[in-house]
């Protein structure tokens, strides 16, 4: 009877988290022990924030998140969780196709190299001093 017991639990304990319904944060709020704005506070939640609701009721949602369990206000909880994915845009047909745009090559060129082809003429060439 006891291991029956126990096994129930366990079950009990690992099937619960499955049944909590995917949430996320509307705004920063912290998560307290109790149903109120006065009770001691567990954790501090972003917005955004990923969540998993157990149960909502009287301006307070009963939830976990980063394996630590409270209550979190209700205005800061949107259920559903966050979308999937983002759908692609209509397709519209009959609709003229964007311009086709096209722009000068850039050409890349080395600098010009100049070259000298004759005697120095001139006054004060080489090491000796003038």
């Amino acid at each position: 009877m006891r291991r029956l017991l126990l096994a129930a639990g366990l079950l009990g304990v690992l099937v619960a988290p499955s049944l909590a319904d995917p949430a996320i944060t509307t705004a920063s709020s912290n998560m307290r022990r109790a149903a109120n704005p006065y009770s001691a506070i567990v954790q501090h939640v972003p917005a955004n924030a990923q969540i998993d609701i157990q149960s909502c009721g009287g301006g307070w949602c009963y939830g976990s998140w980063r394996n630590l369990y409270g209550f979190l206000p209700a205005f800061a909880v949107a259920q559903g969780g966050p979308p999937a994915f983002s759908p692609p845009p209509p397709v519209v047909y009959g609709a003229p196709p964007p311009p086709f745009v096209v722009t000068a090559p850039v050409v890349v060129a080395p600098p010009p190299v100049h070259y000298w082809g004759g005697p120095y003429a001139g006054v004060g060439w080489g090491w000796q001093r003038w």
